[in-house]
C-alpha cells in the first residue's frame, strides 16, 4: 500500500512509547495504591484474595485501554497484531519497574522489618498444618528465595513482562485492526 500523504507516514511511524508510558504509570500507581491498602489493612505476609483479584483485573484493564488508546488515538483506528504485543509488553514493563522500586522502597524504607515478620507468619501457618522442625527449616529456606525483596523486585521486572506479553496476545488478537489494501 502506497503512502497518501504525510498524516499517513506520521500516523505509520507514531511511537508507542508516550501510550505506554501514560498507562503503565496509572497501572503502577494503582498497584502501589493496592500494596498501601494491604499494608495498612495488615494483610501482608499473605495475599488477600480479594487485593490479588482488583490487581490482575487492572493489570488487564491497563494493557487493553493502552492498546486501545495507541490503536484509536496514535494509529488512526489501525493496529497490528505485533504493535498490540509491543505496546502490551512495553506497557507492563513500566508497571512492573514501578512495582519493583515500590518493593525496594517498601522493604528498605518504609517498613525494613517487614520481611522478618512475614517470616514468622509463614513459621506460624507451618506449624499450625503440624510440619516438623526439618520440614519448616526446608520451606523456610525454599520460600526465602522467592519472598525477599530482592526476589519480590526481580519477579516484578521480569514477571510483568511476561505477564504483559500473555494478555497482549489474547487482547491483540480482538483489539488489532489491519488497514484494508484499496
Amino acid at each position: 500500500m502506497a503512502l497518501d500523504n504525510m498524516d499517513d507516514l506520521n500516523v505509520k511511524n507514531a511511537s508507542p512509547f508516550p501510550t505506554a508510558l501514560r498507562y503503565g504509570v496509572i497501572g503502577g500507581l494503582i498497584s502501589i495504591v493496592l500494596g498501601l491498602v494491604s499494608y495498612l489493612a495488615g494483610m501482608q505476609g499473605t495475599i488477600p484474595t480479594i487485593i490479588s483479584i482488583i490487581s490482575i483485573i487492572v493489570n488487564i484493564a491497563i494493557i487493553v485501554y493502552a492498546i486501545r488508546a495507541h490503536r484509536d488515538n496514535d494509529l488512526g483506528g489501525y493496529i497490528s497484531y505485533g504493535r498490540c504485543l509491543g505496546v502490551g509488553v512495553l506497557t507492563a514493563l513500566i508497571m512492573g519497574v514501578i512495582s519493583a522500586v515500590w518493593v525496594y522502597v517498601l522493604y528498605n524504607f518504609i517498613d525494613p522489618g517487614l520481611p522478618e515478620m512475614m517470616t514468622q507468619m509463614q513459621i506460624e501457618q507451618l506449624e499450625e498444618q503440624g510440619m516438623s522442625d526439618d520440614q519448616i527449616e526446608a520451606s523456610l529456606d525454599m520460600m526465602s528465595r522467592f519472598t525477599s525483596p530482592n526476589a519480590i523486585a526481580g519477579m516484578a521486572l521480569i514477571g510483568g513482562p511476561i505477564w504483559g506479553l500473555i494478555v497482549s496476545l489474547i487482547a491483540g488478537a480482538f483489539l488489532k485492526k489491519d488497514r484494508s489494501i484499496a
